[in-house]
């Protein structure tokens, strides 16, 4: 009977609300199927099409009318259903890959690795039924602010995938110390720890730092096992157990302190390893080890680029590809990236698309991925074909018409908060299969780690301020972390502080310092003053604003320079150029206002045809724009009304520029004549 019936009943499943607009006279009795390009099929009598679909919201009354239909509601499903099938598997089914790097036979590997599963699962059953705690837990992380939509499926998805890194971690423990394996004491500990810590980045690690700790702090109030030390405001999520003790180790411990040379301030793929960089990463190694795509969320310049790159570089076995999403991104951009970095093979399986190097993994990382724009039925097709090539692991290719299936291909993606312009929010049904990690900005400590770094590089140039890093670091990231929160985007969109400022800030100091042979404290203060004023002053609207910005300059100085000369080092207006020398060094406004006036009057008659005069915005003005240009990576926004001066002052730019003899800007539109 089974077999007379897969003759005369074929099932096609087919996803996405377009087709129901073509497909009313293939439901009805003529069973002809339009396709878009106008050929006309025809349907046998024993095929049957189904649709499955997340909403009817484009969907005609036509098509409804013909189907027949079935509704499944969120509670079809339910966690603990979930939770119980996810244990059965982890009894049952092997993990693989685990008998690579060790000279132990895969049969036994595999014995001793279900042994281990099979205990975890014991454990995890008492753990996670008892009480109904998965369910209070998952009520209680509904109650946060989620960066993306939060859903039990995903969330629980990425719990599994971090409980299937606690196991695996386990079992190549017991390979590696096979005449002193981890006893069953040491396993309970060590899963009762892990799993909290598995909780909070699973169910509220797309939200804030202060959700995970308030969220961690709810998760141990339910445990019955020892704590780790949660003093002065801690979390539970800095630290870690180790083994084969299962300690709660902290991982500021686990913090490497680096030191890097003064010209790899410049770099811009330097990472410097902090509290943050190092449990992200941790959690990430756990996602990758499952081959599952994942996803980092955060504001623009919290790192999220950098934090999955060093996590990736370090896996031996991973070829990293980046791939810049946009507004018009397709899925041909995808097809063309893995044709460049894989090779198709014909395998008794079929067509399969496998990287070039033989035996590592194509990571594709896309940037911006919440980018491309949704069609007129509310689809991103990039998206959408992301999702098919994550749940059927292979595509159509349109050339032959035959299906290829990816191997050793992985997806990672980072984005900017959907709420963020042009941004456009990843359905559920793709968000489901991707684990999602918020990375915020650094707090103080990670800053003054990173930046202690830096500028610890930076007076290596001038042995005489070397002992000043500290304080040097403090006032900037106290400075940083004020004007941060006094001025918002609800002030003014483009009032967006980054740590992208405390880059430029050192980087200025670099570029400063580095001609000098020597220099006073309050010298260096200056410099420090002038490249804050530069940062943060010059983006702001309101007097009153700036002005706030002037006074917290000489307070926060002071502050952390208590024994300099105040005049010598703050007295205004602090200006440098490198105009009147050869290098960039304080001037004085009226030595720039007789440079400028003497190469003022060939400009007049050939450009702008009318006298300019030189008052101080001016020149001020003139001054920061070419300190942009004179930075690595510096680019510039000019904001202002209409015929408020921008295109003059960029035009003396390029008139002194090319006069001092560096010819390095480039005007395009507006260029007279």
């Amino acid at each position: 009977m089974g077999r007379e019936l897969e003759q005369v009943f074929t099932l096609a499943t087919i996803r996405g609300q377009i087709l129901t607009k073509i497909s009313r006279s293939v439901l009805d009795d003529n069973k002809l199927l339009t396709l878009p390009n106008g050929e006309r099929l025809g349907l046998p009598s024993n095929v049957r099409i189904m649709f499955e679909v997340e909403t009817l919201k484009y969907a005609t009354l036509a098509t409804v009318s013909r189907c027949g239909m079935v509704w499944f509601s969120e509670d079809t499903v339910t966690s603990k259903m979930m939770v119980t099938h996810y244990l059965k598997s982890l009894r049952t089914v092997t993990f693989e890959d685990l008998d690579e790097d060790n000279t132990i036979s895969s049969g036994q590997v595999s014995v001793k690795a279900l042994s281990t599963q099979s205990h975890m699962a014991e454990l995890l059953g008492q753990l996670l039924d008892s009480d109904n705690f998965i369910v209070e837990t998952l009520k209680e992380a509904g109650r946060y602010n989620h960066i993306m939509e939060f859903t039990e499926v995903r969330v629980l998805h990425t719990l599994f995938s971090l409980l299937n890194k606690i196991c695996r971690t386990m079992i190549e423990y017991n390979i590696q110390h096979a005449d002193f394996p981890l006893e069953d004491e040491q396993v309970e500990a060590y899963v009762s720890k892990k799993l909290l810590l598995a909780l909070v980045w699973s169910f509220t690690g797309d939200c804030p730092l202060t959700d995970r700790q308030s969220f961690g702090h709810y998760v141990c109030g339910l445990a019955t096992i020892e704590l780790p030390p949660l003093i002065g405001g801690g979390a539970i999520i800095d630290f870690d157990v180790s083994l084969p003790k299962a300690e709660w180790t902290p991982w500021q411990d686990q913090v490497p302190s680096i030191e890097i040379n003064t010209h790899s301030v410049t770099q811009t793929d330097l990472v410097i390893p902090t509290l943050d960089t190092v449990r992200h990463e941790d959690v990430l190694y756990s996602w990758l080890a499952e081959h599952k795509p994942l996803l980092l969320c955060g504001p623009p310049g919290s790192g999220k680029t950098m934090t999955l790159f060093s996590a990736l570089r370090k896996l031996p076995n991973m070829e990293v590809v980046g791939l810049n999403f946009s507004s018009a991104t397709t899925p041909d951009l995808l097809i063309k990236t893995f044709e460049q970095y894989c090779e198709y093979k014909k395998t008794l399986n079929g067509v399969m698309l496998s990287p070039t190097q033989i035996g590592r993994w194509l990571v594709l990382f896309c940037d911006e991925i919440n980018l491309p724009a949704p069609d007129k039925y509310g689809t991103q097709r990039a998206i959408s074909f992301l999702r098919q090539l994550v749940e059927q692991n292979g595509f159509w290719r349109t050339s032959d018409k035959t299906w290829v299936t990816l191997d050793r291909i992985q997806f990672v993606g980072a984005c900017n908060p959907p709420t963020d312009a042009g941004r456009t929010p990843m359905g559920p049904r793709f968000l489901r299969h991707a684990p999602l990690i918020m990375v915020d900005y650094p707090g103080e400590l990670s800053l003054t780690q990173i930046y202690g770094t830096f500028n610890s590089a930076v007076l290596k140039i001038i042995p005489t301020l070397r002992g000043y890093s500290e304080p040097l670091t403090k006032a900037m990231v106290q400075f940083y972390l004020e004007s941060q929160q006094r001025f918002t985007p609800k002030i003014q969109p483009h009032y967006v502080y980054s740590p992208r400022e405390l880059t430029r800030w050192v980087r200025g100091l670099y570029e400063a310092l580095r001609p000098l042979e020597t220099l006073s404290v309050e010298g260096l203060v200056r410099i420090w003053a002038h490249e804050a004023l530069r940062l943060f002053e010059d983006r702001l609207v309101g007097e009153d604003e700036r002005q706030w910005t002037a006074d917290a300059t000489k307070r926060i100085a002071l502050q952390h320079f208590p024994g300099i000369d105040e005049q010598k080092a703050l007295r205004g207006p602090i200006l440098f150029s490198n105009w009147l020398s050869k290098n960039y060094v304080p001037v004085e406004r009226e030595q720039l206002r007789d440079f400028a006036k003497a190469r003022l009057k060939t400009f007049c008659e050939e450009e702008v045809d009318v006298p300019l005069i030189l008052f101080n915005d001016v020149l001020e003005h003139v001054l920061r724009i070419d300190r942009v240009f004179r930075q690595p990576q510096g680019h510039l926004i000019l904001i202002g009304v209409s015929g408020s001066g921008k295109v003059c002052c960029f035009l003396l730019i390029v008139l002194f520029t090319l006069l001092i003899g560096v010819p390095r800007l480039l005007y395009l539109g507006l260029w007279p004549g």
